[in-house]
């Protein structure tokens, strides 16, 4: 189902003579495309597997294969988007790194038939693509399709979105095309979901290209998760002491945020308690219970997917810089939560 590019492995690893290679691949993809790589390139080189959850490019797993004498780290269901300098400083250290995007690719041509019936019945007539990188090649198919129908459509840059960034969808002016009626991504699941209602005023049509399934993001989505944000941040408001959130992630370290969020509560007479750690997840966290709230300078989707889950508010950068009066909420509603 996945592009794994298997012969593109085999040619770097027989040109430059690897012994062995450490697999890095998101948690969906740990079962048959694993297989068959494994299948495929362990007749002729070692193969390690990161058993740990991939979260994306920010999270290369360039440490395990160091620590494991491999050669190479070949990072599966990722590209460079939005992290060009950390792959190449990982690049630059004792290990190559390989990013396969593993495109999809279906058993049959996809059928966007159901999306042309959607945008007739909503009354959309020109519509703004997006996808995740494992669809982009999808997106170009589905444009032409549309045009074909009668529907105007556009591609803002590659069009693609990541659960973290979703600038894409913002043209040169930095904001949301008034002109279009609504935006159509390709992905599955809500991870992707939930970062594009958080971060535009569209609603959205989710076409899932595993089962041709649609689902209809309207204002009411949008709203009741703005909602969900606002009432965590009245909470955050009477915290007393914060901490901040780092994590030692290749990609997720930002120390120039770190600094700022210093300067911003120094001036409020203040001092946050900074927590780096390697995974960060509700349980660890409950042990600094006299921390009263937590701003994440890691991934911002740590603030927003667990939320019920931790016991004190977490919140994303954007997020306290509204907290602490530097931008308004205006501008987190237009300008987006992280």
């Amino acid at each position: 189902m996945y592009d794994l590019e298997l012969e593109k492995i085999e040619k770097r690893v027989e040109e430059k003579n690897y012994q062995s290679i450490l697999i890095q691949m998101p948690e969906g993809m740990l079962d048959k495309p694993l297989q068959n790589i494994i299948d495929h390139l362990s007749k002729f080189v070692k193969i390690f597997t990161s058993g740990d959850p991939s979260y994306g490019v920010c999270d290369l797993a360039i440490d395990l294969a160091i620590k494991l004498e491999c050669d190479m780290l070949v990072h599966f269901g990722h590209s460079e988007f939005g992290f060009q300098n950390k792959v190449k400083n990982a690049r630059n250290s004792t290990i190559d790194v390989m990013l396969i995007p593993a495109y999809f690719i279906p058993d049959k041509a996809i059928s966007f038939s159901s999306i042309k019936h959607k945008l007739a019945e909503l009354g959309w007539k020109r519509v703004q693509l997006a996808a995740t990188i494992q669809h982009l090649k999808s997106l170009e198919k589905l444009k032409l399709f549309l045009e074909k129908n009668g529907f105007d459509s556009v591609i803002h840059n590659t069009g693609q979105i990541l659960g973290c960034h979703v600038q894409n969808l913002r043209g040169k002016t930095d904001s949301i095309d008034d002109s279009i009626d609504g935006l159509i991504s390709i992905h599955a699941g809500f991870f992707h979901t939930h970062g594009v209602l958080l971060n535009s005023d569209k609603p959205l049509l989710q076409f899932d290209p595993y089962s041709e399934g649609i689902l209809v993001y309207d204002s009411t989505d949008r709203k009741n998760l703005i909602q969900q944000r606002f009432t965590l941040l009245e909470r955050a408001k009477k915290a007393d002491q914060w901490g901040v959130l780092s994590s030692s992630k290749i990609g997720q370290f930002k120390q120039r945020l770190i600094s700022q969020i210093e300067n911003i509560m120094k001036n409020e007479g203040k001092a946050p308690i900074v927590v780096i750690a390697e995974n960060i997840n509700p349980q660890n966290m409950a042990n600094f219970n006299w921390i009263d709230a937590w701003v994440v300078t890691a991934c911002p989707r740590i603030a927003l997917d667990d939320k019920i889950r931790y016991s004190k508010p977490v919140v994303t950068f954007r997020e306290f810089l509204y907290l602490s009066k530097e931008i308004t909420w205006e501008d987190l509603l237009e300008d987006g939560f992280f």
